[in-house]
C-alpha cells in the first residue's frame, strides 16, 4: 500500500484528537475523546498521564476504523500537546505522577513574590 498520510494527535486541555490528513492536506478523518484533569484545590491542578495516554490510544484505533489502512499508509506522526507543563517519565518512559499542566498554580505567590523581589531583573 502506498506511504499517502500524516497522522496529527494533539492533547490538548479539554479534547484528545487523531486526525489523518492526505500528503496535500485533505483531512480524511478526526476521532476525538474528552480529556480530563483533577483539581484539588489551593491551585492543584493534574492530568493522570496513563489515562491520557489509554485514552489517545483509543482515538488512533476510533481513528483506524475510519480511514481504511491507516498504519501501514501513513508516512509519519505529528504529536502536540497542551500549553506548558511537567510530564515527568522514567528511565524506562513510564509517568512517575501525574502530570502538572498548565492550568496548576501552585507556585502562582511564589512566582509573584520573586518578580516583587529584588532578583527580579
Amino acid at each position: 500500500m502506498t506511504r499517502d498520510l500524516i497522522i496529527g494527535i494533539d492533547a490538548g486541555t479539554s479534547v484528545l484528537k487523531s486526525v489523518a490528513f492526505t500528503l496535500d492536506g485533505a483531512q480524511l478523518g478526526v476521532a476525538s475523546r474528552p480529556n480530563s484533569y483533577n483539581r484539588a484545590g489551593h491551585g492543584y491542578v493534574e492530568q493522570d498521564m496513563l489515562q491520557t495516554w489509554h485514552d489517545t490510544k483509543q482515538t488512533l484505533c476510533d481513528l483506524a476504523a475510519i480511514v481504511p489502512g491507516l498504519a501501514s499508509r501513513a508516512v509519519g506522526i505529528a504529536v502536540t500537546g497542551q500549553g506548558d507543563g511537567c510530564w515527568l517519565v522514567d528511565g524506562d518512559g513510564e509517568p512517575i505522577g501525574d502530570a502538572l499542566i498548565w492550568l496548576d498554580s501552585r507556585a502562582a505567590e511564589m512566582a509573584a513574590a520573586f518578580v516583587a523581589g529584588p532578583d527580579h531583573a
